[in-house]
């Protein structure tokens, strides 16, 4: 009884902190999220530099050189700048809203090991598969699936089934390194019908091409493998499924038995996430879930009630899949707006690293929109026409022919010789305010992915669950979507 009591107790401990949190990011973003929901093409025509940006920042940011005004961005991005000037203040304040590993509601993966070993589950070691995919999946794969096993063996979970999986890759390591049965559902019929040749292949030569870290170090892995624990199922995901159904339809020697699901996924696309974290709540054969959300802008919400992402026009679950934004009852009535959404997907973490400045092409389109704007502005431009055009082009004079030609303008030629160079000055004194509107902008990302996260995190423990917790799982770096949700019946 007391201990039943302490853990109440610590639950509505955690659910007073991360109101407080969320609290404090919408108090925040709230006047913010017209920056988060600008469009960059409009920079221009809509002045965003003098009408969105605050006066004392947009001042003291005029008044910089441009090479300083950066350089002192990246420090204060990179915790290396402590002075009080409105950019650092900036920077610094959008970086204390988000979410940050606390051994409360957000751990490190080493303290994810903790709470699985306390559950009764012992850690696998690490695998490393560098073939069949990418650097960047191979990194992921090997990081999570020694967890999603770790977990599986601590909540006695029947099998792992893995939403929008298309592939397979983590259930691949899943099966073959730690013997766990897997199903792999996701709706693009075509990936899954290819999917089991592509095993076969990755199963012969599986000795070869694995390996398991011990120690830092790499070894051989010798034990024979069982190649009939992975299988697909094409179907399209909503918070309806009956995953139990599918398991025993793909494995039949479970017909008979109360299994028991652990529900993961490795960057599950817009609404899949939700509806997975739905699933969890609602089925009581799901023990746990271990899911990485990704695709943000793709999220359901109620001011877009109008727009379902692909998935959703193709397998006509629009109006049934739920809300993607807000999920809790504590957040309800609150919107972000897809291009905020679309903001969270973007990585400042890599941005920063890579000291990675915007490309012209969104100079050159807000250019171009300035013009269009000015002699046709009754025409509608169709935005996916100009993409990847600006790498063919050495100079925006290039751009705008190819724009023009491609959009049938008929403006390159009626315009006077003076045109261009006249745009050249608009552009050498633009490019510094685009930058660094694109850089304080950027800033508001992380924040907004914050708020999504907590949100989910809120609506698990509305629903009475109290092992629920985000995990930094990945180097933002590497990975820039690195939170994973994990939450244990």
């Amino acid at each position: 009884m007391m201990q039943a009591f302490h853990s109440e107790e610590s639950m509505k401990s955690t659910i007073t902190k991360l109101r407080h949190h969320i609290d404090s990011i919408t108090k925040y973003l709230t006047p913010l999220l017209p920056i988060a929901n600008c469009h960059m093409v409009e920079f221009l025509t809509d002045n965003h530099w003098d009408r969105l940006l605050p006066d004392k920042l947009r001042e003291s940011l005029e008044g910089a050189e441009f090479n300083d005004a950066v350089e002192q961005f990246w420090e204060s991005a990179k915790h290396e700048s402590q002075d009080d000037s409105p950019l650092s203040s900036w920077v610094r304040t959008a970086r204390s809203h988000c979410v940050t590993v606390n051994n409360d509601y957000c751990l490190s993966t080493e303290q994810l090991q903790e709470r699985i070993k306390s559950w009764g589950g012992d850690i696998k070691p690490e695998i490393r598969v560098k073939e069949f995919m990418t650097s960047k999946k191979s990194y992921e794969v090997q990081t999570m699936s020694r967890l999603v096993a770790s977990l599986h063996n601590a909540v006695g979970s029947t099998c792992c089934v893995e939403a929008g999986g298309g592939r397979g890759h983590l259930p691949v390591a899943l099966c073959l390194a730690y013997c766990v049965p897997s199903l792999t559902i996701d709706c693009d019929a075509a990936a899954v019908a290819a999917a089991p040749d592509r095993i076969k292949i990755i199963q012969k030569q599986w000795h070869a091409i694995a390996k398991r870290i011990k120690n830092g170090t790499e070894e051989r892995i010798s034990e024979g493998i069982n190649k009939n624990l992975h299988r697909f199922a094409a179907a399209f995901i909503t918070r309806d499924t009956d995953l139990t159904a599918i398991v025993k339809e793909k494995f039949p020697e479970y017909a008979g038995d109360d299994v028991k699901l652990l529900l993961t996924g490795l960057h599950t696309c817009g609404n899949l996430g939700p509806d997975s974290l739905r699933i969890f709540t609602t089925q009581p054969s799901t023990a746990a879930v271990f899911n990485v959300p990704c695709c943000y802008h793709l999220l359901s919400e109620n001011i877009d009630v109008n727009t379902f992402d692909v998935f959703q026009r193709d397998h006509g679950a629009g109006e049934t899949s739920g809300e993607g934004f807000p999920m809790s009852a504590y957040l309800r009535g609150y919107n972000l707006g897809r291009n905020a959404r679309m903001l969270a997907a973007q990585s400042i973490d890599r941005v920063v690293s890579e000291r990675q400045l915007p490309s012209k092409s969104l100079l050159y389109r807000a250019l171009l929109q300035a013009v269009i704007q000015k002699h046709l502005p009754n025409r509608p431009i169709s935005e996916g026409k100009l993409k990847r055009i600006t790498p063919k082009c050495q100079d925006f004079k290039q751009y705008f022919k190819m724009a023009d030609d491609i959009l049938k303008l008929e403006l390159f030629d009626s315009l006077p010789d003076c045109f261009f160079t006249d745009i050249q000055k608009t552009m050498d004194c633009q490019w510094k305010k685009l930058v660094l509107f694109y850089l304080l902008r950027l800033c508001l990302a992380q924040v907004i992915e914050s708020l999504i996260l907590l949100d989910r995190v809120m609506f698990l423990f509305e629903n009475g669950f109290n092992k629920v917790y985000l995990v930094k799982l990945f180097d933002p770096v590497l990975s820039p979507r690195c939170h994973s949700i994990v939450a244990v019946r």
